[in-house]
């Protein structure tokens, strides 16, 4: 067969949108398939059109989605079934159907897979290429479909064993020629259980991974394919098996694989700089770390794990080892108050955090927050396209939703990549580079440096991509209710807007 994988374009500009790497899901499944001996092309809407001659042809189509391309999703496969192929079965996959599948087959998704499609993939193909019995079709786990008007929903699958997946052909994607950085994904699942996430919900509690011996193959692999390309472990925790992140920093230094890589940790990871060293040493250059507050009793309610007092401190050991950081931070919750953004801003520059990224909180589908949001009806924009963490889509406690979302978008974010802030963030990371150099704590400092510059070019970026928001969110303004809640009394503008 001839199968297709569409990911779709997401809504709207994103402050580091310019840095985008595909999705590794489709990829995922459509190296399976090709291992399988089915013909396999995947087309990402922000590499390339997708070239509608090819979907035309298709034997089967697969869309990827979150919640905030899922709209996008559902144009597409309007469009596919009444213009391009109405024949070809369309599969649609990801978190957020995961947790609303009959949403997605009201849409006109035939089949939906939930939750880790790895197995039930496969099981699909086999089922499709026999004679489709429909009793053989509810023993594959994890999928939903419609049997006239009736939806049917079969119980979730195992957990994958993440050493059986091959590595994810990247060659399958139309138009992609050499990354400027490869992702890889080598765990699943996440203990934490922060109530504003679905990680545990859709992967379990449990953390799974992939042993050090196959992440050293996916990275061979690669550069056999592309040369010595940087690497982004982009699952949500990288770092949460300590001692497997030590034993595969030495297989990267054992097996001269040494290059720029970054990743997704927590910040308690500072409480053993000996691993921080061996990181930087095997050439860990940027952490992407979820802060997400100031506010005691907002990391409290989420169950952070950190305390506010602590992330100072844990910043500083991170700068020491010659590692930057990429903060990530949600701003809404119910204990915050427009003195958080305040604090929160003045907690970066006083932190000399390299990169910042402020979002607003969003009550996404398959999180212990969605339920809970939809329960007191605090929720007023049901526009999937708004849930991308730029737009508030709920009312707060302790501000208005127009205040919300003035002091993040508007304030909190030009205020970080002000030029001069960024400049003087240029000479004191390069100084500190230039201290570590002669103190011998970091290994790269040629290295260092060039990141330096190239966290320069982001935050320039950065403040351009801040200025081509406004105009957007100015618009977005105007629909967001002058209440404080579902029963509150209207609120002038004056007394809905505030300037930090």
């Amino acid at each position: 067969m001839y199968i297709v994988g569409i990911e779709p374009k997401a809504p709207g500009l994103h402050v580091f949108g310019k840095a985008y790497t595909p999705r590794l899901g489709l990829a995922q499944l459509l190296t399976i398939a090709e291992q399988s001996g089915h013909q396999c092309e995947i087309f990402c809407e922000e590499i390339t059109p997708i070239p509608w001659d090819k979907a035309a042809r298709a034997d089967m189509i697969l869309v990827s989605s979150i919640t905030s391309t899922a709209p996008r999703a559902y144009a597409l496969i309007k469009q596919i079934k009444e213009d391009v192929n109405s024949t070809a079965p369309i599969l649609i996959g990801g978190a957020h159907v995961t947790f609303l599948p009959e949403e997605a087959l009201a849409q006109g998704a035939d089949y939906v897979f939930r939750h880790e499609a790895d197995e039930s993939f496969v099981q699909f193909l086999e089922w499709w290429m026999s004679q489709r019995n429909p009793r053989e079709l509810l023993s594959i786990p994890g999928i939903s479909f419609k049997i006239g008007d009736q939806c049917h929903h079969t119980p979730p699958p195992a957990r994958v064993d993440l050493d059986t997946l091959p590595t994810p052909n990247l060659d399958l994607i139309y138009g992609y020629e050499k990354p400027s950085s490869i992702s890889l994904i080598t765990s699943r699942g996440c203990p934490w259980n922060c109530d504003f996430c679905s990680e545990i919900a859709m992967f379990g509690k449990g953390y799974r991974f992939r042993s050090e011996q196959k992440v050293i193959e996916d990275i061979k692999y690669y550069d056999r394919r592309y040369g010595k390309s940087p690497i982004f472990f982009a699952e949500d925790n990288f770092g949460a098996n300590r001692l497997r992140l030590e034993r595969l920093c030495n297989s990267i230094l054992d097996n001269g694989l040494v290059r720029s890589y970054d990743g997704q940790v927590r910040l308690d990871l500072a409480k053993h700089p000996k691993t921080l060293a061996l990181m930087n040493r095997a050439g860990f250059q940027r952490a992407y770390i979820g802060y997400e507050s100031t506010n005691p009793e907002s990391l409290e309610a989420m169950g952070k794990g950190i305390g506010s007092d602590e992330m100072g401190h844990y910043t500083k050991i991170f700068h020491k080892r010659g590692i930057a950081i990429h903060a990530m931070w949600i701003l809404g919750f119910d204990d915050d108050t427009l003195e958080t953004v305040k604090n929160t801003i003045k907690a970066c520059i006083k932190w000399r955090i390299e990169t910042t990224q402020f979002l607003i909180l969003v009550p996404i589908p398959g999180s212990r927050l969605y339920e809970r949001f939809k329960k007191e009806n605090r929720i007023f924009n049901w526009d999937w396209t708004k849930y991308d963490g730029h737009h508030v889509t709920f009312y707060p406690k302790k501000m208005t939703a127009r205040q919300l979302q003035i002091s993040v978008m508007l304030d909190a974010m030009p205020k970080l990549y002000r030029l001069g802030q960024t400049l003087r963030l240029f000479i004191q990371n390069n100084m500190r580079t230039g201290i570590g150099l002669f103190s011998r704590r970091h290994w790269h400092p040629v290295r260092e440096f060039k990141a330096n510059r190239l966290t320069l070019f982001a935050r320039i970026w950065g403040k351009g991509a801040t200025k081509k928001m406004k105009k957007p969110i100015r618009e977005y303004l105007k629909q967001i209710p002058l209440i404080s809640s579902r029963t509150s009394a209207p609120l002038s503008d004056e007394s809905s807007s505030h300037q930090i």
